[in-house]
């Protein structure tokens, strides 16, 4: 017998995050490219952000046509805007953001399959938060969650943004995973 889902949530129904929702707004257009890989990856955060932020557009594939208009890529390099340095910021306006979701090896794929991409003014930030997603971890431990990258952006760049109602979905959601992982209640060996 399937497993019964959540129609709000879309997940199981023993891990309904609807409780945790609280749906607002994009404050700008938002383009998620993310590898197919990630796609049914189940501790992936995209399927967060589709809960919490109305209008983000998720393109699951490996290429993307470039869509209209100007757009900026969040994503670190030599000519990225830092958004926590203190500075002016964007010296024209974001109209638009991709962002790219993946692990760091899946991410620098996509841009090389996509080299319209690295012609976009890039954005990137050098001061977040404590990531908060401890159930996954990047290169060193220090990376962030495809969420919690956007959730710190959105805020800076739109000033009334109420990035808090992300952040708790996701700790609602790791809440489940550490409930729900085999070596609950035992001290994993390091």
């Amino acid at each position: 017998m399937p497993r019964p889902y959540c129609r709000g949530c879309r997940l199981p129904q023993n891990a309904c995050l609807c409780a945790a929702v609280y749906c607002q707004p994009c404050p700008l257009p938002v383009v998620v490219l993310q590898h197919p890989s990630e796609a049914t990856h189940a501790k992936s955060t995209v399927p967060l952000l589709q809960l919490g932020l109305s209008g983000l557009r998720i393109e699951v594939a490996e290429t993307m046509a470039p869509p209209p208009g100007n757009w900026w890529l969040l994503y670190p390099g030599g000519n990225a805007v830092d958004l926590d340095d203190g500075g002016p910021g964007p010296d024209v306006p974001v109209e638009g953001l991709i962002v790219l979701d993946g692990t760091w090896r899946k991410s620098r794929r996509l841009l090389h399959l996509n080299p319209w991409l690295q012609h976009l003014p890039r954005l990137s930030f050098s001061r977040a938060p404590a990531g908060r997603y401890a159930i996954r971890k990047g290169p060193g431990g220090q990376s962030l969650s495809t969420l919690e990258s956007l959730a710190h952006v959105l805020g800076r760049l739109s000033p009334g943004f109420d990035s808090a109602p992300l952040y708790r979905l996701l700790e609602a959601r790791v809440a489940q995973f550490q409930l729900h992982r085999p070596c609950h209640g035992r001290e994993e060996a390091g």
